[in-house]
């Protein structure tokens, strides 16, 4: 447990009523991305060692934490100081404060507002009704004081406000969820009170000294040139010279790549780089997020990695021989710097065959490039690196997709415990076995796709929403033959003129209220997606609060989803005629809430061949269920309800199967796998039966059932109800097999009580096992 290091002080009596400024040659501010997550999986990892959420009730408890030290500032002596080193900190741990005081009041009832935590002292002060930060730039002020109110419409003028903001939505995204709760008012005390800082007051001579003297490049070396040393200290002698010219060519090109600062200082991309290569090679073992919880692989594999890998370059890294040492480098880490800088290229580029990784650099899903290089084995073909390349992006942007669409985050430290699993199993496999591991992940999330229906503009999709409008509109795009353009959708950097996003209906209540249950209903529904499209910001603003009647008109000159609703748009246009019959676009005369609905079940529609994880599988060459059984025949299988309307269920019975049409909301069916138990439900009726999946989702022309003792495409074998048969559409209806355990011939007979539960989705797994055990209990079913 740290103790308190003499002389240092607390974040609270640092910033409490002081008054800083910062000195004019390092006055940018420049943390990137990469510094706030760090600092954030800092802070919470160094809380976790003392919080005990069963046992802690009182803040009082606080005083017995862990400190937390976070380095010196530099200051010049007086009533306000000048900093001369630390303001990057100083201005992130603001940046924090905001943050945490704004969450407080949306966590807090107003009615326990004794629990929130005073520290607004620490970001500002107020005389003779008058603001002043404690931290005060004159460029800086109305960025605040837009933090502050919460303004998410203000547009900085200058590199540090712009800066400041995108650091405070990293910080939103980032903040972990299990510190939202009960815990956040300690992690605020623990933070104010419990993490030091050492505060140098000298004369403005004296600290300029010093901080020149401490950021002098050439005084200490970094984790990667520690390492270097040690690597090359293990070879052959004769061999070090090249093995040291090539380690500095695969460096170089990689700093060569990033042309700004990662660090606020110095460039660290060699440390970044090196640190995700160990990270997805190496790392075994991951802190747990729990009281005393201690530092394993993958956070000793951090910034400070050098001291790992002399513990470990044996047992955990294999590097026994010199031999291995030098391949080590020779092969290893170039083969890996190929990787980085292939997966920056494509992150910044819109590549054909490699779409994936620029939509996933777009939503700085930076983890795509470890699970790539977790991935790749030395060995590999150029045609197996690219599958994995491929594969991986596709799972990440499907992964990260279905989550924000039911407004969850999708970034690394949320998802880490599941996300680290995945790059366990990933780790130098072949391309099936990374695509059985993705597929299966995917399939076994706890939201789905028809989060979409719900999906709307708030504070956290705000980030997002262009995002996702872009994909629809390039995808429409490309399936009409065109152009994607969705790098130009997205571009926010092109000083011409950017898209935006637009709401089909305009923010005037009383010209549709007729519509809508209430003020609030309107407001709501108005922001769902299905209300939503993406226009170039002229014709966004210019728009503006013009009635429906009278914008759709001019919308036939903008993209295909706001042509869309125009009439005109289904005339003479062969192109769009196979989108339209797929995903039931149509023009709207007048735009209504039943509008704004069926618009989010055509994006719906969209979706589920947008985000399939079916391409996967077969980007791998796919693969059987008895090869999936294998691979995961330790893994505990899950319990689906499985909806059955509208269609036979005494040939579900006969033949032992479920369907479901792709053109609704099917695809979820694809979330069974075999051995999985389905709980069958039908609409109106109830719960009509409990069976094991024998055989996981395939089309209609391709399931066959026996017959008689042969095997029979499902098709032509002779149904109860075939009338039943022939209205389902071999290409869009999927099958998965069911062996019957418990089931009723007639879904007359099925069962349904007061208070069990059923949802409007084909496959699903609810939270609340309730209604399970009741049908289990009625059908007298028991697990063999």
């Amino acid at each position: 447990m740290m103790q308190k290091i003499d002389k240092t002080d607390t974040l609270r009596k640092i910033l409490d009523k002081q008054h800083f400024t910062v000195d004019y040659f390092q006055r940018e501010y420049r943390w990137g991305r990469k510094q706030i997550e760090q600092m954030i999986d800092d802070f919470a990892g160094a809380f976790e060692e003392s919080y005990d959420p069963e046992a802690h009730n009182s803040l009082r408890d606080v005083m017995n934490y862990t400190f937390y030290y976070m380095g010196c500032i530099i200051c010049t002596v007086g009533d306000v100081k000048q900093i001369i080193d630390g303001q990057q900190r100083l201005t992130s741990l603001t940046l924090l404060l905001i943050y945490l005081d704004h969450l407080q009041k949306q966590t807090i009832p107003e009615e326990d507002a004794s629990r929130r935590v005073p520290i607004q002292d620490m970001v500002y002060s107020v005389q003779f009704g008058t603001r002043s930060f404690n931290i005060d730039v004159e460029d800086r002020v109305d960025c605040m004081n837009a933090l502050l109110k919460g303004d998410r419409n203000f547009e900085a003028d200058n590199e540090s406000s712009r800066n400041l903001i995108e650091r405070y939505r990293d910080i939103e995204e980032y903040f972990p969820d299990e510190l939202k709760g009960d815990a956040l008012p300690f992690f605020i005390n623990w933070l104010i009170e419990k993490v030091l800082l050492l505060e140098i007051d000298t004369g403005e001579d004296e600290a300029h000294t010093i901080f020149l003297t401490m950021n002098d490049r050439g005084l200490s070396l970094n984790s990667a040139e520690m390492m270097k040393a040690y690597i090359i200290q293990q070879m052959d002698e004769s061999d070090r010279d090249e093995a040291n010219r090539q380690w500095q060519s695969n460096i170089n090109s990689i700093k060569e790549a990033y042309d700004s600062d990662t660090s606020g200082m110095v460039k660290t991309q060699d440390v970044d780089f090196i640190s995700t290569w160990l990270r997805a090679k190496y790392a075994k073992t991951m802190r747990e997020k729990e009281k005393g919880s201690k530092d394993k692989d993958y956070e000793l594999l951090g910034d400070g990695f050098h001291t790992w890998v002399r513990d470990n370059a044996h047992k955990g890294m294999g590097l026994v021989t010199k031999e291995d040492f030098k391949e080590f480098v020779s092969t290893d880490m170039t083969q890996v710097t190929e990787l980085y800088l292939r997966m920056k290229e494509y992150g910044e580029k819109l590549t054909e065959g490699f779409e994936e990784v620029f939509y996933n650099a777009d939503r700085n899903l930076t983890y795509q490039t470890m699970l790539v290089i977790a991935a790749v084995k030395p060995d590999d073909s150029k045609d197996d690196v690219d599958r994995k390349i491929r594969m991986t992006a596709k799972f990440v942007d499907d992964f990260a997709t279905t989550r924000i669409l039911n407004f969850k985050r999708p970034n690394w430290s949320t998802n880490k415990s599941l996300l680290f699993h995945v790059m366990q199993g990933i780790r130098n496999a072949d391309c099936k076995t990374i695509g059985m591991v993705y597929v299966r992940t995917l399939r076994r999330m706890d939201v789905s796709l028809e989060g979409i229906t719900r999906f709307g503009l708030n504070q956290f999709s705000r980030g997002y929403m262009l995002h996702i409008l872009a994909r629809f509109t390039s995808y429409v795009n490309e399936q009409m033959g065109n152009k994607s353009h969705f790098d130009e959708y997205v571009d926010r950097e092109n000083g011409g003129n950017t898209f935006d996003i637009e709401h089909i209906l305009p923010d005037v209540y009383e010209d549709y209220k007729d519509s809508f249950d209430s003020e609030q209903d309107f407001e709501e529904t108005r922001n769902g997606i299905g209300n939503l499209i993406i226009l170039t910001r002229d014709k966004n603003r210019s728009y503006q609060d013009m009635n429906y009647a009278e914008k759709v008109s001019r919308y036939a000159g903008d993209n295909i989803l706001a042509q869309s609703l125009n009439d005109n748009a289904y005339h003479n246009n062969p192109k769009f005629q196979p989108v339209v019959d797929k995903y039931g676009l149509h023009s709207f005369p007048k735009f209504t809430k039943e509008s704004i609905a069926e618009r989010a079940e055509s994006y719906l529609n969209m979706a589920n061949d947008i985000w399939n994880p079916e391409a996967i599988k077969n980007l791998a060459g796919g693969w059987s269920d008895e090869d999936e059984q294998e691979l995961f025949k330790n893994e505990k299988h899950q319990e689906f309800t499985v909806t059955y309307s509208d269609r036979s269920w005494p040939d579900a019975v006969k033949y032992g199967f479920l369907s479901a049409s792709l053109n609704g909301r099917g695809h979820t069916i694809y979330n069974v796998q075999k051995d999985d138990v389905v709980y069958c439900y039908i609409g109106g009726f109830g719960f009509v039966g409990i069976g094991e999946c024998v055989s996981s989702a395939a089309l209609m022309k391709e399931f066959t059932v026996d017959v008689d003792g042969e095997t029979v495409p499902v098709a032509d074998a002779p149904w109860i109800d075939e009338d039943a048969k022939l209205k389902l559409d071999p290409d869009r209806e999927a099958f998965i097999g069911v062996k019957w355990k418990k089931f009723v011939p007639d879904a007359s007979d099925a069962y349904w009580e007061k208070g069990m539960k059923a949802l409007p989705v084909v496959a699903y797994t609810p939270n609340d096992k309730m209604t399970y055990n009741k049908v289990r209990k009625h059908f007298g079913y028991t697990e063999e």
